[in-house]
């Protein structure tokens, strides 16, 4: 059983990490009010603290490119101000495989700290995820349980990375 959920992932990553030779080019205009381009599904996110990586649209996930291998390097001097924007919930072009809307800031914020600095969800949040959809690389109900719970999830996620 262990082998078939190992190859659907690594099928699932090898998908979305493979070179796309189409260039597509998209304009999104989000309900926040800005405008958005979207080039082969990628969206270059800016955090209100200054930190900035792309988001391909098309695996739901973070892109790990020199972006975003830059910030590996100098996130500890924005990871305080990074914990609390898991607070802001202003809505961005950045779309999830679990559900068909877009992430909040917060949710982004919560991606990016889980992705540097790994965050055991049942050690530093007190909660188990066993249930995932074959395509997604998110538990299902991760983005419900940090919306209902922003602020305990905050908490939790600052008091487990001091």
């Amino acid at each position: 059983m262990k082998k078939i959920l190992y190859t659907s992932m690594f099928a699932l990553f090898m998908s979305c990490s493979s070179s796309r030779s189409d260039i597509s080019t998209d304009s999104v205009n989000v309900d926040t009010g800005y405008q958005v381009e979207i080039v082969n599904g990628i969206i270059l996110i800016e955090l209100p603290n200054g930190v900035s990586f792309n988001w391909d649209n098309e695996c739901s996930r973070i892109v790990d490119d020199s972006l975003y291998r830059s910030l590996i390097t100098t996130f500890s001097t924005k990871q305080h101000s990074t914990i609390k924007l898991i607070l802001d919930t202003t809505i961005t072009p950045a779309r999830v495989c679990p559900f068909d809307k877009n992430l909040l800031v917060g949710d982004l914020a919560f991606l990016l700290i889980d992705k540097i600095k790994g965050i055991p969800y049942l050690k530093a949040l007190d909660v188990r995820f066993d249930s995932f959809q074959a395509d997604c690389y998110y538990p299902v109900s991760l983005f419900a349980y940090i919306n209902n719970s922003r602020h305990e999830v905050y908490k939790k996620v600052e008091l487990y990375l001091k």
